[in-house]
């Protein structure tokens, strides 16, 4: 955690200090920061994977919903960072238009397993 908000602060001053000179590179710093702290993310990722896993082993849940499961959150995070940096470079409008078009694309995405949760949920109703 100390690594992450490190180098948060470290980008953070730098950009505040390029903005006034060069609001162009500020904007390129803050994107390759965002960059980095992903990749320090992912290479802590692998234990959270190998939890998930031996949680699907021991239930009885199919892999395919853990699967939509985890990429719904990938897509939700990714879109979290982008229209963030839209947000930041005071494009309001191409965020929010990011974030809808991406709360569509996990609902059409985890559309079967709402379809299963009905059926379930209709075969105990009967």
């Amino acid at each position: 955690m100390l690594k992450i908000a490190g180098i948060s602060l470290s980008v953070l001053l730098c950009s505040l200090l390029i903005k006034e000179k060069n609001r162009t590179f500020a904007v390129i710093l803050s994107i390759t920061g965002g960059v980095l702290l992903f990749s320090v993310f992912i290479s802590e990722l692998s234990e959270v994977v190998e939890r998930v896993r031996s949680l699907t082993e021991k239930s009885e849940i199919s892999t395919s919903y853990i699967a939509l499961m985890v990429k719904a959150l990938g897509i939700t995070i990714l879109t979290q960072f982008v229209s963030d940096i839209c947000r930041d470079n005071g494009e309001n409008a191409l965020a929010s238009i990011t974030e809808t078009v991406a709360k569509i694309a996990v609902v059409a995405m985890l559309f079967p397993l709402f379809e299963t949760i009905i059926e379930i949920v209709g075969g105990l109703v009967k």
